[in-house]
C-alpha cells in the first residue's frame, strides 16, 4: 500500500514534486483496525472514497480493519498542497514513511489541510498568471523583432499548368 508520497533515497518526498500543478483530491482516511487518532493523508486524482475502497479491496494490504474517508478537499496544485501538508505535519508522522500516517484528530487535520491547500492553490494561480503574462510578452517581442519582408506569392506548378504547357508545345 503506497500512497502518493513515496520517499526517495535522499529522504525527501519525490512524488509530490512530480505532482506540482496537477489537480487532485487531498484525502484523510481513518482505519477501524488502528488506534484512534491515527489518520492516513494522501492525494488521489480520484476521490478519497475511491482510494478507501481500493485499499479495502487490496489483497496485499497488511493493515487490519477497513478504511473510510473522513475528509477530502480538491486542490488545483495537488503536489504543492501535499508538500505543504507533510511539512506542516512533520512532527505528527507515525509508522513507516511511505504509508503517510499521522497522529492527529480529524478537526485539526481538516484545518491544516484546508489552509495548506488554499495557500498552494494561490501560489499556483499566481505562478500561472505570471507565466502566461511572460509567454504573451515574449510572443509580442518575437513578432515585433521580426523584420517585415514582402514576400511574393509562391506559385507551385500544379497538374493544370503542366497540362497547359504540354498543349502549347
Amino acid at each position: 500500500m503506497q500512497s502518493s508520497s513515496i520517499s526517495s533515497q535522499s529522504g525527501r518526498y519525490s512524488e509530490p514534486k512530480r505532482l506540482h500543478g496537477v489537480p487532485g483530491n487531498v484525502y484523510v482516511l481513518r482505519n477501524t483496525g488502528l488506534k484512534e487518532g491515527l489518520l492516513q493523508i494522501g492525494l488521489s486524482r480520484r476521490s478519497g472514497w475511491a482510494k478507501a475502497l481500493e485499499l479495502n479491496r487490496d489483497k496485499t494490504n497488511t493493515i487490519p480493519g477497513s478504511f473510510e474517508c473522513v475528509f477530502e478537499l480538491r486542490a488545483q496544485d495537488g503536489g504543492g498542497a501535499l508538500d505543504a501538508i507533510f511539512q506542516a505535519m512533520h512532527s505528527l508522522r507515525r509508522g513507516r514513511r511511505e504509508q503517510d500516517f499521522f497522529e492527529i484528530d480529524v478537526l485539526h487535520a481538516e484545518a491544516i489541510i484546508t489552509q495548506c491547500v488554499r495557500e498552494a492553490d494561490l501560489k499556483f494561480q499566481t505562478r500561472y498568471r505570471h507565466e502566461s503574462a511572460l509567454r504573451e510578452y515574449l510572443e509580442k517581442e518575437k513578432v515585433e523583432a521580426e523584420p517585415e519582408v514582402e514576400s511574393a506569392p509562391v506559385v507551385r506548378e500544379g497538374i493544370f499548368k503542366k497540362a497547359l504547357s504540354w498543349m502549347s508545345n
